[in-house]
């Protein structure tokens, strides 16, 4: 067949140049062909017809049938369709009559996928479908990974013992283990005499955060990724229901989301493969993991906690699992088309955040490789996410859609280099966090990087890892030693569910307080709120690289290229709020100017000061003094407060509460964009 459609290209691509001198068409108008990229997916590609081609496809009564058609009814396509031996041609985004108005409006119905012998030439293909009326472009179809570094690693069914808990706020065995949350300086490692120690505070912040906020359910958070087990204990009464299951043609009964990457409502996590390279079964627990760290059940009692997991086992945002990766072996179905229609899906169910822990290789290096010969539908799908998510709901309180990717885990390896699709701007791509406040090792940076978070390092052992949910199915037979159902893994996957979790939490946040955000306004927010990181990348870190050996990573490289700094919750929560912020050092007396809180008025007043003896103890404050219009405070302790300012001006009272966050280091700008 390969001969043929080779020599049915040539002839093909002959008769399409006469045909555009015939008709005086310029060779620009004509959808432009390159030869398939390095990872492009056999047997499959993407098309987009004009407006004219669609309303004959749809005419032929072939595309909106829920069952897989071979051909579509148009002659012309059809002729090629039977040379490249089809096997499937249908519309990218499904017809739904609730919708199509507003898909249509985004270009949606234009799309269009064909599968086909997997031993035909991609590019002869591609060439035919080129030649057919009406067709605008012709994209390959390129495979899509999760970005996790290395192998998962169970954790042990033992749980801390009820001591090691007693400060904790929720009553999660294991969240004592979540350094990620917060982090108390405990963990350390020592390879080949080189010592990882943890150091307090390089978290994200979210006990404090728990005291404004834990969640609420009407936030939805969309996993693009591997399945969420939803029958999980520590996750079932935090997975979404859809309320129109069973309803919608297209996608069947979607209870908790939907396979994408098989087409079925059936989310499959019970498939698995032994990997050769990591000499271990490999299971679906990637998603899983992901979601944990999202809204794992709060206050149940069981295992860890999620950061926007709600509290007393209620409360927690809500998680839809949208398949997109399998975890089979066989990667033909992983594919960017299933990531395309997951976030279209997604939109038009209310989910408000696209967790995105995934992406490509290292040679799509431009954007015009990621939008013009690749991915123009994962673009279109993207975009229509961010510009309809949240618009059907008055009372959301964000209009327009947030999405999460992961930076990747190449850095080690390409340095400061674009990775898809994180590096589109209207996205929020995250890099990754060891323990340290230093970067991973593997992570990915650049300009392109939006922002930090914990995304572990193993470098500091597994407990330097993120600990969360890993599938825990009684009727499956695991052979890699788990015991319980909770794991460790790292990357830049395991950052990404951290920013969406801190997002989640501030959304919910937003709904209690009945304040509504654009996306603009929202993600200048959550940007905003973040600690320093650059004053850490100093010097060389240590690590293993990919021949085995012991290497050094220039921490200068990283400078300026980690995005705004490393996240934080209660920041975010603040911000939310409105109420006023000091950043101030650890271990120095910081001179705060007033004026900033009350004005003019602050140069002239007396101020009383008041502090809980809670704040006290827990930020080893030194009693704070104000004079001349200026607030003095030094902490020997990193952490958060509070204090309240009055003061009379002419008769009239003025008093305002500020938070007070004490740092190893604070940024010139206090971390401010």
């Amino acid at each position: 067949m390969r001969k043929l459609l080779l020599f049915a290209a040539f002839l093909a691509m002959a008769a399409c140049t006469e045909d555009t001198i015939d008709q005086g068409m310029a060779e620009a108008d004509r959808p432009m062909i390159a030869a398939p990229p390095q990872g492009a997916e056999a047997g499959r590609l993407a098309i987009r017809v004009s407006d004219e081609l669609a309303a004959r496809l749809e005419a032929a009564a072939t595309t909106r049938s829920g069952d897989p058609a071979t051909r579509s009814g148009v002659s012309e396509m059809d002729a090629v369709l039977g040379e490249i031996g089809a096997e499937r041609f249908e519309r990218m985004f499904p017809y739904e009559e609730r919708f199509e108005e507003r898909h249509r409006a985004f270009g949606l119905h234009r799309w269009y996928t064909v599968r086909f012998d997997a031993a035909a030439d991609l590019g002869a293909v591609a060439a035919a479908l080129r030649c057919v009326e009406g067709v605008s472009d012709v994209q390959y179809r390129r495979r899509i990974r999760s970005l996790r570094e290395g192998r998962m690693v169970p954790a042990p069914a033992s749980e801390p013992a009820a001591a090691t808990r007693a400060d904790m706020p929720m009553n999660d065995p294991r969240l004592a283990e979540q350094w990620h949350y917060r982090n108390t300086g405990a963990i350390w490692n020592m390879e080949d005499n080189r010592v990882f120690r943890a150091k307090v505070g390089a978290d994200v912040n979210v006990f404090d955060a728990w005291r404004l906020c834990t969640g609420a359910p009407e936030i939805v958070v969309a996993v693009l990724d591997e399945p969420v087990q939803y029958t999980h204990a520590d996750l079932a009464d935090n997975m979404w229901t859809n309320p129109r299951a069973g309803q919608e043609a297209a996608y069947g009964n979607d209870l908790h989301g939907y396979n994408f990457c098989n087409r079925t409502d059936k989310i499959d996590w019970q498939s698995n493969y032994y990997d050769s390279e990591y000499g271990m079964w490999m299971y679906a627990d990637h998603g899983t993991h992901v979601a944990g760290t999202i809204a794992a059940v709060n206050g149940n009692g069981k295992g860890v906690c999620g950061i926007a997991g709600g509290a007393n086992g209620a409360g927690g945002v809500k998680i839809m699992t949208c398949q997109i990766l399998d975890s089979d072996g066989d990667y033909s179905n992983d594919d960017d088309a299933a990531a395309a229609r997951a976030f279209v899906y997604a939109a038009d169910r209310g989910a408000l955040i696209a967790q995105c822990s995934w992406g490509y290789s290292t040679d799509m290096a431009t954007q015009q490789q990621w939008i013009g010969n690749d991915n123009g539908a994962e673009k279109a799908a993207i975009d229509y996410f961010i510009e309809v998510a949240g618009t059907d709901d008055p009372s959301s309180p964000l209009s327009g859609g947030l999405v999460v990717f992961a930076a990747g885990n190449d850095g080690d390896l390409v340095g400061d280099q674009l990775m898809w699709p994180g590096a589109y701007a209207p996205t929020v791509a995250v890099a990754s966090m060891a323990p340290d406040f230093l970067p991973a090792y593997y992570t990915d940076y650049g300009s392109w990087v939006d922002i930090t978070a914990p995304g572990g390092d193993y470098l500091f052992s597994e407990k330097g890892a993120v600990l969360s949910t890993i599938l825990d199915d009684p009727s499956m037979r695991f052979r890699d030693g788990r015991t319980s159902g909770y794991g460790y893994m790292q990357g830049t996957s395991m950052a990404c569910p951290h920013v969406s979790g801190v997002a989640a939490l501030g959304l919910a946040y937003a709904a209690k307080l009945g304040k509504r955000y654009t996306l603009e306004e929202f993600k200048t927010l959550l940007l905003s709120s973040t600690n320093d990181i650059d004053t850490y990348l100093k010097g060389q870190k240590s690590y293993i690289n990919a021949y085995g050996f012991w290497s050094a990573l220039d921490m200068t490289d990283y400078r300026r290229k980690m995005g705004a700094g490393y996240v934080d919750a209660y920041r975010l929560l603040l911000n939310i709020q409105g109420m006023p912020t000091i950043y101030i050092k650890r271990g120095v007396e910081s001179e705060v100017d007033l004026s900033e809180f009350f004005g003019a008025a602050a140069s002239g007043a007396t101020f009383k000061i008041e502090v809980t003896p809670e704040t006290t103890d827990k930020l080893s404050m030194a009693a704070p003094t104000a004079r001349d219009g200026k607030l003095f405070l030094a902490c020997g302790k990193t952490g958060v407060g509070t204090l309240r300012l009055s003061a009379s001006v002419g008769g009239t009272s003025l008093s305002q509460e500020l938070a007070v966050i004490v740092r190893e280091s604070v940024a010139d700008n206090g971390g401010w964009l």
